[in-house]
This record gives C-alpha cells, sequence and structure tokens, in this order.
C-alpha cells in the first residue's frame, strides 16, 4: 500500500496464489502469469516457502529479489542453513536477493517508496543505507520532517548476498549521491569494506554508527540480524583510516547529513559566534573548545565595525552578545562582519532565527487578557517577522556562496513548522539551523575534521 499510496509511476502486480482482488486490484496466482517483464519481486511470504519461489521467479527471468521475510539467519543454526541454501539456488539462478529480514527501500527521485513504515521524505542527495530497517525507517522519518532530502534508503538485513561492502562501491559511481550515511552492525569483508571507503571518502564524506560496541549490544546485533560481532578496536583505526565519521547516536547520522549536504567544509577551526543571549555563547565556547574548535578574539578593526551597531556596552568579544537588539538589520550586518573576518573560519548564529515562536505565544498571551487588542496587528507582526526569518536565512546562504565559509544557526525555540534545512532557490547551499548548540557545534566540529582528513 505505501507504493500506491506513494504515487509509484511504475506498474505494479499483486501476486498470491489464491488470486482474486485486493483494493479493487487483480491478484496473479504466479508471476509466471504477468506478461510484462518484472524488474524487481518484493516477497513476503514465510521463510520456508520462499526456496519454492526460486524456480518461478527463474522461469520468469526474474533478477532482482527484495526479501522482506524473516527468520532466517537472525533466528539461530536452522535459519542459518534455510538461509544457506536459499543463496545457493539463487545464485544458481542468477537472482540477487537483497535481504532477508529487511524492512524494505525507498528511492523518492521515482517515488517509489517500498517500506513497513509509510513515511516518504523529498528527493535529495544522502545515502542512507541501515542493518536495521527500524532504525532506517525512523531516520526516514526524521529526514521528512527536517526536509532532508534522500537519494535513497536501503535496509539491508541480513545481507545474506548483497552486503554494505556491495552498496559502498555503488556509492563510488552514483552521481546523484553527495553523502552516504551508514548503521552498521557487522562487516563480512573488512578489507573489502575498507578500500572502498578509502575511495568513497575522498570524494563524499561518510557518516557512520556502529551498533554492537559493547558485549550486551553484539549479543542483541547476533539475534536482531544474525550479525557476527566485529572488533569495535579495528573499526574505529578502520574509520579513522578510510575518513568515515563515525558518531554515536542515531540522530548524529541525520543532524551530520544535513550539515554535508547543505554547508561549505570549513577551511580552519576558527569559529565567530553571535548570539542572542550571553549564556548561550559561554556554552557554544565550552563546547567549541570540547571539540576541538577555537572561539579567536575579535579583531580591533571587526570591533570597531561593531562599535557603530551595538550600544556602548555590548561585550567587545568572541562570542558577540546582541545585548537584546531587536533590530533584523543589524544581526544580518553583524553577521556579515564575522563571516569576512580573514580571522573567521565558520560561523554559529544562535536566538536570532525562532523568535517568532516566543514572540507569538506572548502575544496570545496578550490578546487573552485585552479583548480589545487589533489581531490584525498581531498577524501583521507574525507576518514581519516570519519574512524576516526567510530573509535572515536567504542572507546567510547568499554569503556562504560568497565567502565558502559555513554558517549554522540554532533556534531560540521550536515548533512544527520548524525545519533542520531550508532550501534557498537557486543556491547550491541551504540553510541549516538545529535546535540546540551542541548539534550545530559538534556537526561543524565533524565537518572540520573531514576537511583535514581531506588533506591529507
Amino acid at each position: 500500500s505505501n507504493v500506491l499510496a506513494g504515487k509509484y509511476q511504475g506498474k505494479v502486480y499483486f501476486v498470491n496464489p489464491k488470486g482474486g482482488e485486493i483494493i479493487g486490484r487483480h491478484v496473479f496466482k504466479s508471476v509466471t502469469e504477468i506478461s510484462d517483464p518484472v524488474d524487481l519481486a518484493v516477497v513476503t511470504i514465510p521463510a520456508n516457502k520462499v526456496l519454492a519461489l526460486i524456480p518461478e521467479l527463474k522461469a520468469k527471468k526474474i533478477k532482482n529479489v527484495l526479501l522482506i521475510t524473516s527468520g532466517f539467519a537472525e533466528v539461530g543454526a536452522e535459519g542459518k542453513r534455510m538461509e544457506e541454501e536459499l543463496v545457493k539456488h539463487a545464485r544458481e539462478a542468477g537472482i540477487i536477493i537483497l535481504g532477508p529480514n529487511t524492512m524494505g527501500i525507498s528511492n523518492p527521485h521515482i517515488s517509489l517508496y517500498c517500506t513497513g513504515t509509510h513515511v516518504r521524505p523529498k528527493p535529495g542527495d544522502t545515502m542512507l543505507v541501515t542493518q536495521s530497517g527500524n532504525l532506517g525507517t525512523q531516520l526516514l522519518a526524521f529526514a521528512e520532517k527536517e526536509g532532508i532530502g534522500i537519494r535513497a534508503f536501503a535496509g539491508s538485513g541480513n545481507e545474506a548476498m548483497i552486503t554494505i561492502e556491495d552498496a559502498m562501491e555503488g556509492f563510488e559511481v552514483d552521481q546523484l549521491t553527495k553523502t552516504v550515511v551508514l548503521y552498521i552492525e557487522s562487516i563480512k569483508n573488512g578489507r573489502r569494506f575498507f578500500e572502498a571507503a578509502k575511495r568513497v571518502g575522498k570524494k563524499k564524506p561518510i557518516i557512520a554508527l556502529k551498533g554492537g560496541r559493547t558485549e550486551a549490544g553484539a549479543q542483541a546485533a547476533a539475534s536482531h540480524t544474525g550479525a557476527m560481532a566485529s572488533n569495535v578496536k579495528v573499526f574505529k583505526a578502520v574509520c579513522r583510516q578510510a575518513g568515515i565519521i563515525l558518531v554515536d547516536h542515531p540522530m548524529d547520522l541525520l543532524d551530520l547529513s544535513a550539515a554535508f549536504s547543505s554547508l561549505p567544509l570549513p577551511k580552519g577551526k576558527r569559529v565567530g559566534i553571535v548570539t542572542l543571549g550571553g549564556g548561550w555563547g559561554v556554552v557554544a565556547c565550552d563546547l567549541c573548545m570540547e571539540n576541538s574548535l577555537e572561539v579567536p578574539q575579535l579583531s580591533e578593526t571587526v570591533i570597531n565595525r561593531i562599535n557603530n551597531l551595538l550600544p556602548g556596552f555590548w561585550n567587545h568579544a568572541n562570542p558577540v552578545d546582541l545585548v537584546g537588539e531587536m533590530n533584523t538589520e543589524i544581526h544580518m550586518t553583524i553577521l556579515e562582519e564575522l563571516i569576512q573576518w580573514e580571522g573567521c573560519d565558520a560561523v554559529i548564529h544562535m536566538g536570532i532565527i525562532g523568535r517568532r515562536i516566543m514572540i507569538q505565544s506572548v502575544m496570545e498571551s496578550t490578546v487573552a487578557l485585552d479583548k480589545n487588542y487589533d489581531n490584525n496587528f498581531v498577524e501583521g507582526a507574525l507576518a514581519y517577522l516570519d519574512n524576516f526569518e526567510k530573509q535572515f536565512v536567504e542572507r546567510t546562504v547568499t554569503l556562504m556562496e560568497k565567502y565558502e565559509k559555513p554558517i549554522a544557526g540554532v533556534y531560540l525555540l521550536n515548533d512544527n513548522k520548524t525545519r533542520t534545512i531550508t532550501e534557498v532557490e537557486g543556491c547550491k547551499y541551504r540553510g541549516v539551523n538545529f535546535i540546540t548548540p551542541e548539534r550545530t557545534v559538534k556537526a561543524l566540529a565533524q565537518m572540520y575534521q573531514y576537511a583535514q582528513w581531506l588533506k591529507g
């Protein structure tokens, strides 16, 4: 139903031995009854019946199978035996299997959403492959909400035939893939993975989360996908040498994919910070230092220019505390002063975006108390703030294209309209704003580390 509801434009055929109709569509009793050629068979029948399906698929000349069915290597010795026998017969029939035990695949570029969870992110350039279907579809849902475009998704399942190593070699040649995101529990061919990752990493960033880092996690992975535990120290060493950005939490995967796919890489580690509140500036400084970034002192030239914009009691330091200044033009001007400063490689702005939400709640309280309050004024004020925030994001993207330095923000407040990524028409970069300082700093720090690896 997800394939149909997602408006896939290709032909879809239902097959079940009972025949009949499902949701008004004809059901074939066998794939051999279908007169048209078939590119992909999506199989959901019980595990003990899959092997018998291979001759039918061979007769129909179907070469590709997405095997959703579980009950193979992940359940123990008998399941592993069934999986090995299935692979043997599939190879003999010239059939390639993705899975078994997978949540499915998605390719938003052709409106193909073949997953059990009905999420449909927009087309983009982030490739997502996970050895956990549920984690993968959770990340797809996050991408859909946050405006992160997806090149394609695959839950690789038990990887009986198609493995992470195969996928990695595909990423290398796929022109639409700009960022690679992986959730890995085990690797079947470490040398092949390492060599492919080194090649891919020189062209596009690879962001990975390793599952099974602890003994308990490794045991869970074995019962989940039949994965054999890999040495975590060895895996970390491989990541360092191959330039893979290794993260600790699932949400880090898409935070970093948002940053890498939307911002220019920083050329250095010096960060300029502009904040609507002093406390945030202190926290951001600590986070930068803890993540191997620097917060340099402002030059006299920059200080003198900002002196013309802020009251004399501003802090004259980096982070630049806006001391509650609400003039939106001043915010934009100070941001540009920082990004064009030669002593700065990246800029973080905090509290400038998201003020609309705070002011809306204040105005709603005011209207509730004062029945004579002009609703048109409230709506007009909120529309003004919406327009400012749109213009501010557009300005940050324009500045990134001009100076080739990343600018990332932190929302003051967030609501159901809040998005990590904001597209700007006609621009190669995009606005990126996170809901916490630590997510923003971590993204810039990882981008800097990757840029240093590229330099060798």
